[in-house]
């Protein structure tokens, strides 16, 4: 498998905490399964994880890709808990686990250094779950991770998505199904003709949208929302719609 320029964009950085915003059929899953061979391959004892909304979705998504993928390089394979040793470049073994986000919690106490989370936009506890669990399990190993989702609307993914703003271990990167270049175009523009332009936005575009429940459609936080203090001779406050 050979990335596409999109994808070398983001395996080539090398800020700890990379966020990857991207449309359907970006490539995402490939992207992951190669960069964690990688990291295996590099040094003996590297201990990965991959992790997708449940335990079936790791192995629907990533499991057949990454058996294959691994095909030169594997010691052992373990189907039932998902868990692959590949042999390094050194001559000795490294670990890669697929888990499911339901059963975060057997994670808690162990140690990784560098862990792949699938679809976080659709992951619930986010907040709860990286602070007490996942974290902690990067900290003696000083670990990396990647996050890669197309967003949800404006959660904890377009939070994420926004913390290289406040930290400088993140990194950000934002990638359309256009992107991948494996991608019939007029495929893409079908999809734009027969889904909703909210739809098409954020599924393939990967635009953080809103999707239903607006009053207003026009409303674009960029433009509508801001933080200065405006004085107070200059705008009265009339009333308020909830």
């Amino acid at each position: 498998m050979i990335l596409t320029p999109a994808q070398s964009i983001i395996a080539k950085d090398t800020h700890r905490f990379r966020v990857v915003c991207c449309g359907r059929r970006f490539g995402k899953t490939t992207l992951a399964i190669l960069e964690m061979l990688a990291k295996g391959f590099s040094k003996n004892g590297q201990k990965i994880a991959y992790i997708a909304p449940t335990f079936q979705q790791a192995r629907d998504i990533a499991w057949q890709e990454l058996k294959k993928a691994s095909l030169v390089i594997q010691d052992v394979v373990n189907e039932s808990r998902l868990e692959i040793k590949v042999k390094t470049q050194q001559g000795g073994i490294s670990s890669i686990w697929l888990r499911g986000w339901e059963a975060i919690e057997t994670l808690r106490g162990q140690h990784f250094d560098f862990i792949v989370v699938d679809e976080i936009a659709s992951m619930r506890n986010w907040h709860e779950n990286w602070q007490e669990v996942i974290r902690p399990t990067l900290t003696d190993t000083k670990g990396e991770a990647l996050f890669i989702s197309t967003p949800k609307g404006f959660n904890h993914f377009y939070d994420l998505f926004n913390q290289e703003l406040a930290d400088t271990d993140f990194k950000s990167f934002h990638f359309t199904s256009y992107d991948n270049n494996h991608i019939p175009v007029d495929e893409l523009e079908k999809a734009k003709d027969e889904l909703t332009e909210d739809r098409f936005a954020q599924e393939y575009m990967a635009d953080f949208r809103k999707t239903s429940g607006l009053v207003y459609k026009e409303f674009d936080r960029a433009k509508h929302l801001f933080t200065d203090e405006l004085p107070r001779s200059t705008v009265e406050v009339l009333c308020g719609i909830d």
